[in-house]
C-alpha cells in the first residue's frame, strides 16, 4: 500500500516513509511511460463526459463571513503585522509544526461510506463509477504521465453548495479529492496516484517487475473522488462589458467565452489562450498562459477574484471586482498555480480586453539562434506585438504537411509568426520597425496573411502544433514539456536544446512563446530506447533552464512530472513554507495530494540522467 505522496504532517511519524520519498525511477511515476501500446488519437479521445450537457444551475454568490478567525484570515493578519509564522501556527518557530487535524490514510470502508452519503443527495446522473469514465479521468492522451492509478468515482457537482457538501464528506472520511475540468494538463495534475488501499497498486508493481510495463487494463479503481466541473459547472454567470470583466464557472473554456462575446457582438475577448479546449478551472490551477502572454500576461494577470471552497468546507471570495485594491495581499494568487492543492475554485471573475484589428506576418531565419535573437530584440526595442511565436524547421515542416488543400505553406526554416494589433497607423509603425529588426537578424521573406481567413488559418496551425507533431511521425507518442528563462538567455537556451535533441536522434519539434522566453519541446518516441533518450532530454532541458535563472515550467505547471525540480528552483526554505501553508489549509491532505509540493524527505529526480 502507498500513502498519498506529498505532504505528510511532521507531527505524526509515517510508517510509509519509503512511499513518501520514492527511489530513483519510481514505478509509481514511470509505469505509464513504459507503456507503448497504441492509444487513440488525441482528437478522438474523450476529454469530457459523453452525451448532452445538462443546463447547470447558476450558483449563488457565496460570500462567507465566518465569525471565527479562518486560516486565510490568519495569513492575511500575519502579513499585515509582519508575522507569517503566527499565521502558519508554527509553534516555537518550528518548521516541523504538526497539523490541527489528524492525518489518516483513506480506507475502503471510509470510501464506501463517503460514497453512500454523497449518493443520498447527489443525483444518479451526477455520479459515475463506470470503468470507461474512471479510465477517462485517470490520465489523458496529451501527457507523458499515463495512468498510475484510477479514481474510485467521478462526481459532477452543479453548484458551490454541492462542492461544499462533497468536501465536508471527504474530510469526514479522509478521502482524496481531485478537481478536474477539460483534462488537458500535461504533467499528471489529475492523475489518481496509488493511494493507500488501492488494490491495483501491488498487482501493478508486480506486473511492472515481471513484464516491464503496466497497461490501463491492469489497473482497478482506487479511493479518490474526481470532481468534474465540465459537465454541469460550465456556465458564464455574467458579462460586465462596461467593466471589462466576466464571471464564469470553472468548466467554461476560454474559447467558449470568446465565442459567446463574439455572438453577443461585444468587442472584447479573454486573452489567455493555451491549448484548444482548456477550461478556466484548469487554467487557474496551472497558472496557464498562451500565445498572447507577451502583451496580456498569464492567468495571474487576468483574474480579479475567485470563489474557493477550502478543505474545511468553508467558502471564501478572495476580493471584489475592482480593477485594483490595496486591501492586503491578493489572495487570488495563492490559488492560481496551486493545482487544486489549497482549495477548489468554483467561480472566477476574469479580466476582458478590447478586441483590436490585427494582422499576421511570418519571417524565416537561417538558424533557430537568429530567430530567437530577433524575438528578443523585438521585445527589448519596445515593439508592442500581440504575439511572437517561434517555430523551428521541424515544426514548420509538420505544420505545412497538415495544411489543407490550397492553404499557404512556408519555407522549412526556423520562423517567427507575428501578430500585430491596434490602429492601422500604429500597426504600420510597428510593422516597419519589425521588418528592420528581423532583417538585422538575417530574417527574410517577411510575408503577410493575404486576408482575414488566411490570418485565422495561420494562427490555427500554430494552435494545433501538438496534433501536427503527432501526425508528423506516425505511430509515435509525444512527451510535451516546457521551460522558461529570462529573455536575455532565451537564444542560448533554445539553441543548446535544439542541438541536444538533434544529437540524440530524436524527432522533437520546438514551438515557443518567444516574447517571454518560454518554449515547448514536443518530443516524439516509438520505442523504449527512444523513450529513455526523451527522458534524458527533458531532464537536461529543465536543468539547463534552471542554471540560466529560469524555471522548470513556464505555463504547464508542476503536477507530478516536475516535482523533482521544485526544490532546486525555489530553495529548501521556500518549499518548507509551501508545506506549512498546505498543512494549515489542508491538514488532512485531501486536496489533490501528491501534486506540486515536494515530499517531506525530498523528491529524487526520477528521470533518466
Amino acid at each position: 500500500m502507498l500513502a498519498r505522496t506529498g505532504i505528510v504532517p511532521a507531527a505524526r511519524a509515517s510508517p510509509l516513509a519509503a512511499a513518501i520519498a520514492p527511489p530513483l525511477r519510481s514505478p509509481t511515476i514511470l509505469i505509464a511511460r513504459r507503456t507503448l501500446a497504441t492509444r487513440p488519437h488525441p482528437l478522438a479521445s474523450r476529454v469530457t463526459p459523453k452525451g448532452p450537457v445538462p443546463a447547470g444551475k447558476t450558483p449563488s454568490h457565496l460570500r462567507a463571513r465566518p465569525q471565527r478567525l479562518s486560516v486565510l484570515s490568519a495569513i492575511l493578519l500575519a502579513s499585515l503585522t509582519g508575522s507569517l509564522t503566527y499565521a502558519l501556527g508554527r509553534q516555537e518557530a518550528s518548521s516541523k509544526a504538526g497539523p490541527t487535524k489528524e492525518y489518516k490514510d483513506p480506507t475502503l470502508d471510509g470510501f464506501t461510506k463517503a460514497l453512500d452519503e454523497i449518493r443520498a443527495w447527489l443525483s444518479d446522473e451526477d455520479l459515475d463509477t463506470s470503468r470507461d469514465t474512471l479510465v477517462a479521468h485517470g490520465y489523458n492522451e496529451w501527457a507523458a504521465h499515463g495512468p498510475t492509478g484510477l479514481p474510485g468515482a467521478v462526481l459532477y457537482p452543479r453548484s458551490t453548495e454541492d462542492v461544499v457538501k462533497i468536501v465536508q464528506t471527504a474530510a469526514k472520511y479522509s478521502i482524496p479529492l481531485i478537481p478536474y475540468c477539460a483534462g488537458t494538463s500535461l504533467e499528471g495534475h489529475t492523475t489518481a496516484l496509488g493511494y493507500a488501499n488501492n488494490p491495483s497498486e501491488k498487482d501493478a508493481q508486480e506486473k511492472l517487475a515481471r513484464d516491464g510495463h503496466v497497461e490501463v487494463d491492469d489497473l482497478v479503481p482506487g479511493l479518490a473522488l474526481v470532481l468534474d466541473f465540465a459537465q454541469n459547472m460550465n456556465n458564464i454567470v455574467s458579462i460586465n462589458s462596461h467593466d471589462l470583466d466576466a464571471v464564469v464557472q470553472p468548466g467554461v473554456s476560454y474559447d467558449a467565452l470568446n465565442a459567446e462575446l463574439k455572438e453577443r457582438g461585444i468587442p472584447l475577448f479573454f486573452p489567455v489562450d493555451p491549448a484548444p479546449g482548456a477550461q478556466i478551472g484548469g487554467m487557474i490551477g496551472t497558472g496557464a498562459s498562451g500565445t498572447n502572454a507577451v502583451r496580456y500576461g498569464t492567468m495571474r494577470d487576468n483574474v480579479l477574484n475567485l470563489t474557493v471552497v477550502l478543505a474545511s468546507g468553508e467558502v471564501i471570495k478572495t476580493r471584489q471586482r475592482a480593477k485594483k485594491s490595496s486591501v492586503g495581499p491578493d489572495l487570488s494568487r495563492l490559488f492560481i498555480g496551486a493545482e487544486g492543492t489549497l482549495g477548489i475554485v468554483t467561480e472566477a471573475t476574469l479580466k476582458l480586453a478590447p478586441l483590436l484589428p490585427s494582422t499576421v506576418a511570418v519571417s524565416s531565419f537561417p538558424t533557430i539562434a537568429a530567430a530567437a535573437a530577433a524575438a528578443r530584440d523585438l521585445v527589448q526595442h519596445g515593439i508592442s506585438l500581440a504575439c511572437i511565436e517561434l517555430l523551428d524547421d521541424v515544426m514548420v515542416d509538420a505544420t505545412n504537411q497538415q495544411a489543407g488543400k490550397g492553404a499557404r505553406t512556408w519555407p522549412v526554416k526556423p520562423s517567427l509568426f507575428l501578430k500585430f494589433s491596434g490602429t492601422k497607423e500604429q500597426m504600420a509603425i510597428d510593422i516597419e520597425r519589425t521588418k528592420k529588426i528581423t532583417q538585422s537578424n538575417e530574417g527574410s521573406g517577411f510575408a503577410f496573411a493575404r486576408n482575414d481567413k488566411e490570418a485565422e488559418e495561420i494562427w490555427h496551425s500554430r494552435k494545433i502544433a501538438l496534433w501536427s507533431a503527432l501526425e508528423y511521425l506516425k505511430g509515435a507518442k509525444c512527451w510535451v514539456t516546457d521551460v522558461c528563462v529570462p529573455l536575455s538567455r532565451f537564444p542560448e537556451l533554445i539553441t543548446e536544446t535544439k542541438a541536444d535533441i538533434d544529437s540524440e536522434g530524436i524527432v522533437g519539434p520546438i514551438v515557443s512563446h518567444a516574447g517571454d522566453g518560454n518554449f515547448h519541446a514536443l518530443l516524439l518516441f516509438r520505442t523504449p530506447d527512444e523513450l529513455v533518450k526523451v527522458e534524458r532530454l527533458v531532464h537536461n532541458m529543465v536543468e539547463r533552464a534552471q542554471r540560466m535563472d529560469g524555471t522548470a515550467t513556464g505555463e504547464h505547471g508542476v503536477g507530478i512530472g516536475k516535482k523533482p525540480y521544485v526544490e532546486a528552483e525555489l530553495g529548501a526554505g521556500t518549499v518548507q513554507l509551501l508545506r506549512d501553508i498546505k498543512r494549515q489549509m489542508d491538514p488532512q491532505n485531501i486536496l489533490n495530494p501528491g501534486k506540486l509540493i515536494p515530499d517531506e524527505k525530498g523528491e529524487e529526480k526520477r528521470m533518466a540522467h
